[in-house]
């Protein structure tokens, strides 16, 4: 068994009840595939099996998709993450943000982000019918509009004593982002946020606080492996172990919460195990982390919106 294969799907249902007006649809969410050579082929088993079951009318992709830049140029890597878009975008309108992974390297990151990851995920996109979401919205489905902005190096790169370096989050350099972009929210329909990391200062939640649905990815779920996480949803508890900067006890890891009085928050665990940037101890449980997906239904309700 590789080590980041995973050894069970697992899909996760929620629905979102609206007191407005909105489609009947299923919302499929996933990323953090990290596809390379140590993926296994097992992955792309999960998610047409994911597909099959959930029966979605839109899906979305939130970054991570392959574990480094390098992936892109690699023939064997290339090939099973275009297969694996096309499972997605053959079943339903399929959206894609990046995640740092897909764009930027530890040497050289802004350049890479410049020269030559961005035009071959435009160009793989395009052939795999798959819509690149960078600061844009989009509505496959009339009343639902999914608004995707690509976090750029202000998010993902920071400086220290020996210059630029690649790290796991930069929420000011986030609002920053937020700050630049009109996103013309329209009360009448959903506005469903779509981003990677959830960098998620009180300052960012009150700029989305329009929003009715915010998704993120990144997490791995707080790096909990299988069995445990039963046993945490169980007790009601909805913290992971550890996050990818190394932060013991991240509260915000997976599944679905209200912050603020009309927007609801999913973190989407991923299909894999958080790779190398856990402690070694972890490292070697997360091949028994199972591969998630999340599944949003939304529904019309005629009081206040909840959730489940």
């Amino acid at each position: 068994m590789k080590l980041n294969e995973p050894t069970v799907l697992k899909v996760r249902e929620h629905v979102i009840n609206f007191s407005k007006k909105v489609p009947n649809i299923s919302v499929m969410v996933t990323g953090d595939w990290h596809v390379s050579p140590i993926i296994s082929e097992r992955q792309a088993e999960f998610l047409q099996e994911a597909v099959d079951v959930a029966k979605p009318d839109v899906i979305i992709l939130q970054g991570d998709m392959v574990d480094s830049p390098a992936e892109l140029q690699r023939e064997t890597s290339l090939e099973k993450l275009m297969y694996e878009l096309k499972i997605c975008s053959d079943k339903a309108p399929t959206m894609l943000v990046l995640g740092g992974h897909d764009y930027l390297t530890s040497t050289d990151p802004v350049e890479s982000l410049k020269k030559s990851s961005l035009p071959l995920w435009r160009k793989i996109c395009k052939k795999c019918k798959v819509k690149l979401l960078m600061s844009e919205s989009y509505e496959p489905i009339p009343g639902v509009v999914f608004y995707g902005l690509f976090q750029d190096e202000r998010c993902t790169v920071g400086l220290d004593k020996n210059g630029r370096k690649e790290h796991d989050g930069n929420a000011d350099g986030f609002l920053e982002q937020l700050n630049e972009v009109n996103f013309k929210l329209d009360a009448k329909k959903v506005n469903w946020f779509v981003s990677h990391a959830p960098l998620l200062s009180k300052e960012v939640i009150s700029k989305l606080s329009g929003f009715d649905v915010l998704s993120f990815g990144h997490t791995h779920g707080g790096i909990v492996p299988r069995g445990l996480d039963e046993v945490f949803e169980a007790l009601g508890i909805n913290v992971g172990l550890i996050s990818p900067k190394n932060e013991p006890l991240p509260s915000l890891s997976r599944g679905i919460k209200a912050v603020g009085d009309s927007t609801m928050l999913l973190i989407n665990p991923g299909m894999t195990g958080a790779q190398f940037c856990a402690p070694k101890p972890l490292q070697k449980l997360n091949f028994v982390k199972a591969a998630e997906v999340s599944v949003v239904k939304l529904a019309n309700a005629p009081k206040d919106r909840k959730s489940d």
